[in-house]
């Protein structure tokens, strides 16, 4: 049986100066098959292009405890920190899938 995803973070971040979309798009790979995939309700990670300058980091979990969980681990996680390294961080929400 498939899990069912009802919990999400979403955070707006634009890149560093000086970072390439091809260093967001290798860190954000290394994180999720490093750490993001072995934690408890995680679904997926998705990096989106706004195509202003914008980016949006999503990641799908089985509840909103679980997402807030899950990017609460980043801190002090080598992968993790050199993603969040490259990113200027603008906002992040939790919320539940209806």
């Amino acid at each position: 049986m498939p899990m069912h995803m009802q919990g999400f973070e979403l955070g707006r971040f634009r890149l560093k100066a000086g970072v390439q979309e091809a260093q967001l798009i290798a860190a954000s790979r290394a994180m999720e098959s490093r750490h993001l995939a072995h934690q408890d309700g995680f679904g997926s990670h998705h990096v989106v292009a706004l195509g202003d300058g914008r980016y949006l980091d999503v990641v799908l979990a089985t509840s909103q405890e679980a997402a807030e969980r899950i990017c609460a681990s980043w801190l002090g996680q080598p992968d993790c920190e050199a993603f969040l390294a490259l990113i200027e961080a603008e906002s992040m929400e939790f919320g539940r899938i209806l």
